[in-house]
């Protein structure tokens, strides 16, 4: 199952305001106790599909070209499969969109607090063949979210100045110590390699013989090239970012604020971001 295989291999950049409550459901998919509702990908193809797919495929001169529009919305996986769209859908999505000669720009409305790490690759792919403008609109747009929004968007808008969450630009790790609880039932773990392979595991094999600051160092050494590719392409995608601490470290804001610290481009509406993408279109093809 890709799913469980991206919860159990996978480092996450998720906003932390949902750890909590997405490590019960990613333990009860894990543990096989819930299953989710399955997705129709078919579907979800034909939803970006079928508004190009009428005739031969031929503009004709008089044709008026279309704005595409793709939602992207919840944790971000790699893969898709069970019970979500994965980036691998998203990237087909974004592809067949920049192709279409009918499709002049793409909306991308987004409502995510993060994801998987190795699914920012599909969107890193995509930003070396990007054709056409896109905007992103956005409700909560964090952590694995803003990172995707920075490589593909051309304008990022936030829906409104009520519910908007923006930010979390940076890599964390939360670990439930249960050696008490497990040392009170009568566990333990020993981890054995074989000879030469003194390595392997070590950072679990730090944890589990009570070394923990060895044991943070490792981890930290894991997610320090992350955070600083992360922070990178950030500074790349938008180099007159507010000299505010707060941003590469980490923390989140509402939608007047990112918009006061050059995190986003405007706050509009569904209507507005057509609009801008309409003229955005115009302009690229002139």
């Amino acid at each position: 199952n890709t799913l469980v295989f991206d919860l159990m291999r996978s480092k996450w950049l998720i906003n932390t305001d949902n750890i909590a409550e997405y490590e019960k459901l990613a333990n009860r998919f894990i543990a096989g106790d819930y299953k989710g509702e399955t997705i129709d990908r078919e579907a979800f193809k034909a939803s970006y599909m079928a508004a190009t797919n009428q005739g031969s495929g031929v503009m004709k001169q008089d044709e008026k070209k279309i704005i595409g529009h793709l939602q992207m919305i919840g944790p971000m996986t790699t893969y898709g499969g069970m019970c979500s769209y994965g980036a691998d859908d998203y990237l087909q999505a974004l592809r067949y969109m920049n192709e279409s000669e009918k499709i002049s720009a793409i909306v991308l409305e987004v409502d995510g607090p993060g994801g998987a790490v190795p699914a920012i690759n599909a969107f890193k792919e995509f930003q070396g063949e990007k054709q056409k403008p896109i905007v992103v609109l956005c409700n909560d747009l964090c952590s694995l979210h803003y990172w995707m929004a920075a490589l593909v968007a051309d304008h990022v808008m936030a829906k409104g100045d009520i519910s908007p969450c923006i930010g979390s630009i940076g890599a964390t790790c939360i670990l439930v110590d249960s050696r008490e609880a497990m040392k009170k039932e009568g566990y333990s773990i020993k981890i054995i390699n074989a000879p030469g392979s003194e390595l392997k595991n070590k950072a679990m094999a730090d944890f589990y013989a009570g070394e923990d600051e060895e044991f943070v160092t490792r981890l930290e050494a894991e997610l320090k090239p992350i955070r600083d590719a992360f922070v990178n392409d950030i500074k790349a995608a938008r180099p007159n970012l507010a000299d505010d601490k707060r941003i590469f470290g980490a923390d989140t804001f509402s939608a007047t604020e990112a918009l006061s610290l050059g995190l986003i481009d405007s706050i509009g509406s569904e209507k507005k971001a057509f609009a801008l993408a309409q003229a955005l279109a115009e302009l690229n093809e002139n």
